[in-house]
């Protein structure tokens, strides 16, 4: 039994390519842009950063560690969110699932993951930093868990975006406090009690310590946070599931 029909893989394929090249539309450089944007981002967050925490050991590693599965998150959502509603001119004339387009926007997302991998894995060659295949291979938990916090968050929030447009401009607030708020350019230790307690309620926030541990430093997280993480990950997933089919036919009216 198929998951999809014929006409529908060729539609995902199609929202897959428009999303990828979306981002680098009218560009002369293109899908270069994907790996000379890190890297200057890298470059002069190390130069700012690095004599401040270099306690951390590998900054630079340290750094993109977290903006690889960060800006996958972020990227992630911020399209799926807009699923549904940035094409409405197809959802209206032709009646095709509304899912493959937060799919499509999810894969795409995670081509860019995986070019941000590939950096990753650059710079560690460069900086000599050890690479434990092992706990490498066991990455991909921590990235699964991320993948369907963004399905479910896009699932819910592509129903939401419809009602209220508003949406995509608190998103971008939401993730500028995100951003400042896991641990991304800092270790989260230098953070006083009262405030470190709260932050590490986001399980972003243990995502991103879970990848960097596989992939930087070599070691096992606290098992304890990763099955929660896990746990966390599949209540958004299916609680997006539940939206997304609850009200998914209403929202052709609203377009």
């Amino acid at each position: 039994m198929k998951f999809m029909s014929d006409s529908d893989l060729f539609l995902l394929e199609e929202v897959v390519k428009k999303n990828f090249s979306a981002k680098y539309k009218d560009s002369v450089l293109g899908i270069l842009w994907s790996v000379i944007k890190p890297l200057c981002m890298m470059i002069i967050l190390t130069v700012v950063f690095s004599t401040l925490f270099s306690r951390v050991g590998n900054y630079p590693v340290f750094l993109l560690s977290a903006r690889c599965i960060f800006n996958f998150f972020t990227g992630g959502v911020g399209v799926t969110m807009l699923a549904i509603k940035g094409n409405k001119y197809i959802l209206q004339k032709n009646p095709v699932p509304k899912y493959i387009f937060i799919l499509g926007g999810i894969i795409s997302e995670f081509i860019n993951f995986l070019i941000a991998f590939i950096i990753l894995i650059g710079v560690m060659i460069v900086t000599n930093n050890p690479f434990y295949l092992n706990y490498m291979v066991l990455a991909i938990i921590p990235v699964v868990s991320m993948t369907l916090i963004i399905a479910g968050l896009g699932l819910s929030l592509s129903i939401l975006t419809v009602y209220f447009t508003d949406m995509k401009h608190l998103w971008g607030v939401i993730t500028f406090m995100f951003m400042y708020g896991c641990g991304i350019f800092y270790p989260m230790d230098i953070v006083p009690h009262p405030y470190r307690d709260i932050l590490i309620l986001n399980p972003i926030y243990w995502i991103i310590v879970q990848f960097r541990d596989f992939i930087m430093y070599g070691v096992m997280p606290d098992t304890l946070n990763l099955i929660n993480t896990i746990l966390i990950s599949l209540i958004i997933f299916v609680f997006g599931v539940i939206v997304f089919k609850k009200y998914e036919k209403q929202t052709t009216l609203k377009l």
